[in-house]
């Protein structure tokens, strides 16, 4: 079903502070950035984290990331899913990004599929 790990979303409070602490102190650089998301890598991990902002106090933040399994049949991997009776959200774009979905586990953990 799935391809490989994609990436680790991070609900963040203020986006360019993030974006400032994750390149200026990290190291990573960018993919895009937009006042809604942005898509960082970092070189020499070869690993990609995106950063997402929230509402001010949301439990989203420091509560968990998301890990994100990347799909290159990203519709077929949505309907089997949802065949198994998996919870799964609306698949969307934030900018130029590709699609991706949130679904749910047993346990009610948010996890996600992005379209390779």
């Amino acid at each position: 079903m799935f391809d490989r790990l994609s990436h680790v979303m991070l609900y963040v409070n203020d986006i360019g502070r993030a974006l400032e602490f994750y390149k200026g102190k990290l190291g990573f650089s960018s993919n895009f950035e937009s006042p809604h998301y942005a898509s960082l890598r970092h070189e020499a991990m070869r690993c990609r984290l995106d950063l997402h902002p929230t509402e001010a106090n949301s439990r989203d933040v420091g509560f968990g990331p998301i890990t994100y399994f990347a799909a290159r049949d990203f519709d077929g991997a949505v309907a089997r899913l949802k065949a198994a009776g998996i919870k799964v959200g609306q698949p969307r774009r934030e900018g130029d990004s590709p699609r991706f979905v949130t679904f749910w586990d047993s346990e009610g953990n948010a996890l996600g599929i992005e379209e390779a």
